[in-house]
């Protein structure tokens, strides 16, 4: 037997413990070493492996297994419009004035409704996108009410979800969708929000008071995202720190991200994956303190869902793109064959990554675009377990 090549070890406090990343175990060594049911236990959950075991094969069989399988759940991201009235300056949407037309969302719904008749999901997600989604309100609300009708007919719980820049988000809009998540994005505090998010109205004050009525009106959540650079970094944990004491933690959901420059003239600088992988994991500590969570990070089962599982990205005209973020579509939804599954081939580089279990080879899309940097568990994770640990202590 050997050690597992997703084992961590790391010492604290003069304590030797050890975390394997394919299933979730922290361990504190025995300074004697292992007695033999420790050691059995330790082959049972995979920190020792056979000697002859190539591991990343073994997870890339099981991982396609479950692609294979499929998920409960089927997922749109429906692209209504390629417009936007904001001119946000690290956009990669590839603004154009394409309109979706009722005629091609009647397609859609077609083809949702003969998806549902073949098989019996769970719940559909619709997640409303762009441009800017809300330029199209017609469409928009003519999807809306047939996938209700539809979803109530197959018994299939309907959740719609929307990306918006919020500015068209009225309370009549609200009311009639019933969206169950809403993501909306701040750049940093008001002047550093306001300079990025390039637009005539609807400014930092505005969006706070949109996040007021969403969560008194509705009851969605609100996905709060910071796409993150050098220029809005020292802005972070004041950002989250006033989003979480402003409007509470039990339907705010935070996404940070790293700023992406898609084009090679975009006005700021990306941080490198050490220096976002620093700023994520203050956020975490941030998060702790703020909300009394923070979780140890655990293996995904099935990689991103748009070129492997039941995912699918409709572009405004009614083709499938690889993802929601890059618009390259050839082939109709309308013709979309669901039961052909794509198979997940690990790159060489990845395949004796310790992390592998938590990322699964990365964002294919980003692979494709050269812009992929390695997740940021991998550059902090002796950070993670210390935190982990030390919040764990007694006080």
């Amino acid at each position: 037997m050997r050690e597992s090549i997703f084992n961590y070890h790391f010492t604290l406090n003069n304590k030797k413990y050890i975390f394997n990343t394919n299933n979730s175990g922290l361990l504190e060594q025995n300074p004697t070493g292992f007695t033999d049911e420790e050691n059995f236990y330790l082959i049972e959950n995979n920190f020792l492996v056979d000697d002859d075991l190539d591991e990343a094969a073994e997870l890339e069989k099981e991982i396609n297994q479950n692609i294979k399988n499929g998920t409960d759940d089927l997922q749109l991201t429906i692209a209504l419009t390629n417009q936007c009235n904001f001119k946000c300056i690290y956009c990669s949407q590839d603004k154009n004035e394409k309109m979706m037309t009722k005629e091609t969302a009647c397609d859609i719904l077609s083809k949702i409704e003969k998806i549902l008749t073949i098989r019996k999901y769970q719940s559909v997600h619709i997640h409303y996108f762009g441009g800017e989604p809300l330029m199209n309100i017609p469409v928009l609300l003519y999807l809306d009410g047939h996938l209700k009708e539809i979803c109530a007919l197959h018994e299939v719980p309907y959740r719609s979800h929307i990306t918006t820049n919020g500015s068209l988000l009225n309370d009549e809009i609200l009311e009639k969708v019933g969206f169950h998540s809403i993501q909306l994005t701040f750049d940093g505090m008001e002047q550093t929000h306001n300079h990025f998010r390039v637009s005539d109205s609807f400014h930092f004050q505005e969006e706070l008071d949109l996040i007021r009525r969403v969560l008194v009106k509705t009851q969605a959540s609100v996905v709060f995202r910071m796409n993150i650079c050098r220029q809005n970094r020292a802005d972070a944990l004041k950002l989250h720190r006033y989003i979480i004491e402003t409007f509470g933690s039990e339907r705010i959901k935070i996404a940070p991200n790293p700023m992406v420059r898609f084009h090679k003239n975009d006005p700021f600088d990306m941080l490198t994956p050490n220096e976002f992988a620093d700023t994520l994991f203050q956020i975490r500590q941030l998060m702790d303190i703020l909300t009394g969570e923070f979780d140890l990070p655990t293996p995904k089962p099935l990689p991103c869902g748009f070129p492997y599982g039941n995912a699918y990205a409709i572009n405004p005209d009614g083709s499938c793109g690889f993802c929601s973020s890059f618009q390259n579509g050839k082939t109709k939804f309308s013709d979309v064959d669901i039961s052909a599954k794509r198979e997940l081939k690990f790159r060489t580089e990845c395949r004796t990554c310790k992390c592998l279990p938590l990322c699964l080879g990365g964002c294919p899309a980003q692979t494709e675009q050269d812009t992929e940097c390695c997740i940021p568990e991998k550059y902090r994770m002796q950070d993670i377990i210390a935190h982990y640990i030390a919040r764990m202590q007694p006080a």
